[in-house]
């Protein structure tokens, strides 16, 4: 492959998007070796300080991985079911234990744009709660989550520790789910996103937002979901 030189995209980032596609299409697996530097460097018709950057880079977003003396390789890519984040209903899991760690929980007045978020007036009651998800003893994601208190009103923080709020709303207090609306975006981690997950400050971190409605079409609840990426690969299966 050659590079483009007239586009205004730089060099390596070309050299990156490609090495990039590689590897999450699959057709690099994990483990290949890549070729030499100076072997990239004559295919892409660039220098080898311009594939440097581009493999240093994929290197520190977890997708390669140097040896010394023996070259770079592909790193292991997990997949991840995007659901397990955003909790989407599955009687299997609701049978399953789902750590986390509660962080924040209060009731507090809505304000003018979470109000208009749940469809409430501005200073009702609601749950505001924030609760960091584990998978195994790691954190992998935070959770913001806001619920009119009017809708449950005898919630404790006991009630939240290592359960689902799906779980909640319809075994506490018998609410049929309807449906689920969710929005996908990235953000740049924060000081404190990054000490929470344990990343490094800066780096791209997965957001979902989730709108749960029930029988009646009424929101039930809002969350926001940061996740890190690890050296994940996310897919949704949907059933047909």
């Amino acid at each position: 492959m050659k590079i483009n030189k007239e586009l205004a995209i730089p060099l390596y980032q070309q050299v990156k998007d490609y090495l990039h596609k590689k590897i999450i299409s699959g057709e690099w697996a994990a483990g290949y070796q890549l070729p030499a530097e100076k072997d990239l460097a004559t295919q892409f018709g660039v220098s080898t300080i311009t594939i440097k950057r581009a493999v240093l880079e994929l290197v520190d977003e977890g997708l390669l991985y140097r040896q010394s003396g023996k070259g770079t390789f592909v790193m292991h890519i997990e997949e991840k079911d995007i659901s397990k984040f955003v909790t989407l209903k599955n009687e299997e899991w609701e049978a399953q234990h789902h750590p986390h760690k509660t962080l924040y929980f209060n009731i507090v007045q809505a304000d003018d744009e979470l109000a208009a978020l749940l469809r409430i007036e501005e200073g009702d009651l609601m749950y505001q709660i924030q609760r960091l998800k584990i998978q195994q003893d790691q954190p992998v994601a935070l959770e913001y989550s806001y619920i009119p208190q009017e809708l449950f009103p005898d919630l404790h923080q006991e009630d939240i520790d290592d359960n689902l709020l799906y779980n909640i709303f319809q075994r506490g207090y018998g609410v049929q789910l309807d449906k689920a609306k969710i929005y996908f975006s990235t953000v740049l981690a924060d000081e404190y996103q990054a000490e929470s997950l344990n990343v490094e400050r800066g780096v791209q971190l997965f957001v979902f937002e989730r709108f749960t409605f029930n029988n009646d079409n009424h929101i039930i609840e809002y969350s926001k979901f940061i996740i890190k990426q690890d050296q994940s690969k996310y897919f949704l299966e949907i059933k047909l």
